[in-house]
C-alpha cells in the first residue's frame, strides 16, 4: 500500500510547477532563461557536518566531491551521479540529499558535475566531458569500484556513458544504477499517453521538446540521445527503479525486457505501484525502501579490495 506520506507528496507535485513547465514547450525558453538567473543549489549545511564537500570549475562546470571524514578509504565505493532535469535543469536539492545518504550507508564517496546543459550545450559535447571526468574517477579509484548513477535524463545518460565506454573498449564501471531513467527520447513509446494524465511532474510534449534541445545534430533515436535503441551486451550490473505513475515508467520496462533476453547484463528491474517520477529521491518511506535496495545492490556487484 503506498504510504500516507508518498500520497501527500504526490498530490503536492502540481504545485511545484514542474508539470507546467514541461506541459507548455512553448514557453520553455524564457523559464530556462529564469532559471539560469537562480543562485544554484549546493548541499545543505547538515551534509557539509558530515563530510568534506568540495567544489571546483576547473573543467568549466562545477564539480562537487563528498568525501566521509577522514577522506576516501581504498576500496570503497565511488558514486559517479548524473543529476535529472530534462538535461535544461540544474540540480535540486534532492539529489544532494539522496546522494549524501547513499554516501553514509555506503561508506563511499561520490563525484557530481554540475554538467553544462541544453539548450546551451549538447549531448555530444556533454557526454564527453562525462568519459573524460569519469575515466579520471576510474584511474583514481578503481573502475570495479566505481558506480555510475543518475535519475531522468541522468538515467539516460548513464546507460549511453556505459554504451560509449564499452564501444570504444574502455573500463567499464562496476554497476549502473537508473532512477526513472529517461531513455527514449522520441517520446513516441505506446501508453505514455495513457498514464501522463496522473504523471504530477511529466509531459510528452516537454519531452520532446527537451529532447530536441539536448540533440544538437544528432538524431534523436541516436544510442547517445535515446539509449535504449543502444547495444546492452556487456554492459556493467545494473538496477532499474521505475513507478506506474510516471510517463518513464515505459522506458524502464522496455530495458527491463531487453535484459531479460539470454546473454545480457545482470540486472534488477523494481517496479513500485502508484509511485511518480524520481520518488526515490524524496523523504517517503517508498524512496527508503528504494535506496535500501540500491545500496545492496551495489555492495553486491563490487570487487573488495
Amino acid at each position: 500500500m503506498t504510504s500516507l506520506r508518498a500520497r501527500l507528496v504526490n498530490l503536492a507535485l502540481p504545485l511545484l510547477g514542474i508539470k507546467r513547465f514541461f506541459g507548455e514547450p512553448e514557453k520553455m525558453p524564457e523559464r530556462i532563461a529564469k532559471l539560469r538567473r537562480q543562485k544554484p543549489i549546493r548541499p545543505r549545511a547538515k551534509w557539509h557536518r558530515q563530510f568534506t564537500i568540495r567544489e571546483n570549475a576547473d573543467r568549466g562546470f562545477a564539480l562537487v566531491t563528498i568525501e566521509p571524514p577522514g577522506g576516501h578509504r581504498p576500496g570503497a565505493p565511488h558514486l559517479l551521479y548524473l543529476h535529472g532535469g530534462g538535461y535544461v535543469m540544474d540540480i535540486a536539492a534532492v539529489h544532494w540529499d539522496a546522494v549524501a545518504d547513499l554516501c553514509e550507508r555506503l561508506g563511499a564517496s561520490a563525484t557530481v558535475p554540475l554538467y553544462p546543459l541544453a539548450p546551451e550545450h549538447k549531448a555530444d559535447e556533454t557526454l564527453e566531458a562525462m568519459r573524460s571526468l569519469y575515466l579520471e574517477l576510474a584511474e583514481r579509484y578503481g573502475a570495479d569500484h566505481v558506480t555510475v548513477m543518475g535519475d531522468s535524463a541522468g538515467g539516460g545518460m548513464t546507460l549511453a556513458l556505459a554504451q560509449m565506454l564499452k564501444d570504444a573498449d574502455q573500463p567499464l564501471p562496476g554497476s549502473l544504477v537508473l532512477y526513472s531513467p529517461w531513455l527514449d527520447a522520441t517520446a513516441t513509446a505506446e501508453g505514455q499517453r495513457e498514464i501522463e494524465p496522473r504523471d504530477g511532474m511529466l509531459a510528452v510534449s516537454g519531452l520532446k521538446a527537451c529532447g530536441d534541445m539536448y540533440r544538437g545534430d544528432l538524431a534523436i533515436d541516436d544510442p547517445r540521445v535515446s539509449p535504449l535503441f543502444g547495444p546492452l551486451e556487456g554492459l556493467p550490473p545494473m538496477a532499474i527503479f521505475s513507478g506506474t505513475s510516471d510517463i518513464l515508467l515505459v522506458d524502464g520496462r522496455r530495458l527491463a525486457q531487453k535484459l531479460e533476453q539470454p546473454g545480457m547484463p545482470d540486472h534488477i528491474y523494481r517496479e513500485y505501484e502508484d509511485m511518480f517520477h524520481v520518488w526515490m529521491l524524496l523523504p517517503i518511506p517508498e524512496a527508503r525502501r528504494a535506496r535500501d535496495e540500491t545500496v545492496a545492490f551495489i555492495q553486491a556487484h563490487r570487487t573488495i579490495a
